[in-house]
């Protein structure tokens, strides 16, 4: 019961005995079981309606976020768009070894020139 114990509770209701008689005690027992239980009610709703008013801009953020790596993620699965010469069979490392070969400053269709 909160902050009261035993004994504040037993000096409570011998207060409340001599106060309002045993005939009116269990009435009033009564009465404030329904204040409490009221008051508990409305209490719980307001914590529950602030605790939405505070989530809703957390929940929306989470949920913009969780479809970006919704959209991330199906980008990623789907295939890339692959040159003509990968199809063909030529890879990105055999391109790459075959302009190695040809320095820069000739053409690779020029013959070398001659020493005459």
């Amino acid at each position: 019961m909160g902050n009261l114990g035993w004994a504040e509770v037993a000096v409570i209701v011998v207060v409340a005995l001599v106060v309002l008689g045993p005939d009116k005690l269990p009435g009033a027992a009564r009465q404030i079981g329904n204040v409490i239980r009221q008051v508990r009610r409305i209490s719980t709703g307001f914590q529950q309606e602030l605790q939405n008013a505070l989530d809703e801009p957390i929940e929306a953020e989470a949920r913009r976020r969780g479809e970006q790596a919704v959209e991330q993620s199906k980008t990623a699965s789907e295939p890339a768009n692959v040159p003509a010469s990968e199809q063909a069979g030529e890879t990105a490392g055999e391109r790459a070894n075959v302009s190695a070969n040809v320095p820069a400053s000739e053409p690779a269709s020029d013959p070398p020139p001659s020493n005459q």
